[in-house]
């Protein structure tokens, strides 16, 4: 019997506790829906267009090959504005710049980045217009073509896809140099691959700046290189960003395209820095780098599941309060006095006291006085009754009286009439 009990006993706790349970679970999941700004999905098998990246998209290739050749190198870990402060001398100096960016460049960037180059160094912008690589898939965005136009004077508009020579995936599409350039010293070609179907651009000359066509597209002939003087600087586009890459870099003439750009514009001591900021690997606090970090949302699980294990888990269970019972006359009696007695001054208290005692005495003498009446017919001694006009006489007064002598005394009235 006692085990059965203690079962009907503890079935509401157990209740109780899970239904605590599924209810802070479910707020703890509606303020991280709400709040925390949620991870990308992440291809794992492509790789990114950085300097440390040994996976086909990446730039390690060239890293070490810079290394092997005695080449100052940077990674760029900074936005733009950065930049002059990092590189080793003011001019002389080329950067490497891949296009579409995962942290796009602000409006003072893009005036820094033009200043930098007009001091005399050189920008490579490897644009992934032409090809798509796998870390394009979800990076398309508008408003880099207005940067680019602002920063090199190129207007690009998308040609129809019934006017573009299309590509199937995985298809190598040549770039052909034009005419003996010292930047093309050596190169027939350059290949890219289109690992993804890719649109094809048309580009524009837009401002005062004027651009050089450097190559073209085997397919179909569209200008796929340009040569942008500004300043005592020049940049370079491109508009495939493959050939740059691990597994482009051996393709045709790129590697000795890329040769030709460093031993063009770069000075003796300058550097070749990688923009790897903008792709992801940046040494400053980004709040959407943070929030979408895998790990900050793991750790803050767990976090969670500890606290409502230790809540839930290792915290005593609180005993079950009984039904609440009636209160018994004794008890409601003895909670109106108190109440009366924490509201009521006491010397009102005494006050209706002997007025309630009165009214009982006239009610048994109507048309006599009641202090009268009660000296001849009370039976009490005369000390008591002139007690009790005193009590009377002070407590008119306003005046404060002992209510437990008072109480005592009404008593024995009570009695005597009785």
């Amino acid at each position: 019997m006692r085990c059965g009990v203690g079962a009907r006993r503890a079935n509401p706790l157990v209740r109780e506790r899970l239904t605590t349970l599924a209810l802070a679970a479910g707020a703890l999941a509606l303020f991280y829906l709400l709040v925390f700004p949620k991870p990308q999905t992440a291809q794992p098998s492509a790789g990114l267009p950085v300097s440390t990246d040994a996976r086909p998209e990446g730039y390690l290739a060239i890293w070490r090959w810079l290394a092997e050749e005695h080449i100052p190198r940077i990674t760029l870990r900074y936005r733009y504005t950065r930049l002059a402060s990092l590189a080793p001398r003011p001019s002389g100096n080329v950067l490497l710049l891949t296009l579409p960016q995962r942290l796009p460049m602000r409006a003072a960037e893009l005036l820094a980045l033009r200043h930098w180059v007009a001091q005399g160094n050189t920008v490579l912008i490897a644009a992934a217009l032409d090809d798509a690589p796998l870390w394009t898939l979800d990076r398309y965005d508008p408003l880099e073509l207005k940067d680019l136009r602002r920063l090199c004077a190129l207007r690009f508009t998308p040609i129809p896809e019934t006017h573009a020579a299309t590509a199937p995936s995985r298809t190598i599409h040549e770039i052909l140099a034009r005419g003996p350039l010292p930047l093309l010293r050596g190169v027939g070609t350059l290949q890219s691959v289109r690992a993804l179907p890719a649109r094809t651009w048309q580009a524009h000359a837009s401002g005062t700046l004027t651009p050089v066509v450097l190559a073209r597209l085997a397919a179909g002939g569209a200008p796929a290189l340009w040569l942008v003087p500004l300043g005592t600087g020049q940049i370079i586009v491109s508009a495939v960003a493959s050939p740059f890459s691990n597994a482009g870099i051996a393709l045709g003439g790129n590697a000795r395209f890329l040769a030709n750009v460093l031993a063009w514009s770069r000075s003796p001591d300058g550097a070749v820095i990688f923009d790897d900021a903008h792709q992801g690997l940046t040494n400053f606090y980004d709040a959407a780098a943070f929030f979408a970090d895998r790990r900050l949302h793991a750790t803050l699980g767990w976090l969670v599941l500890l606290w409502l294990a230790f809540v839930f888990g290792s915290q005593p269970m609180r005993v079950v309060q009984a039904s609440q019972q009636a209160l018994d006359e004794k008890d409601y009696i003895e909670g109106s006095a108190r109440y009366l007695a924490a509201v009521l001054r006491p010397e009102q208290i005494g006050r209706q006291l002997i007025e309630e005692f009165i009214a009982q005495v006239q009610q048994l003498a109507p048309r006599s006085d009641p202090w009268q009446w009660l000296r001849a017919n009370s039976g009490a001694p005369e000390r008591d009754c002139h007690a009790l006009e005193q009590f009377h006489a002070r407590l008119s007064a306003g005046s404060r009286v002992n209510l437990m002598k008072l109480q005592s005394l009404l008593a024995r009235f009570r009695r005597q009439l009785t």
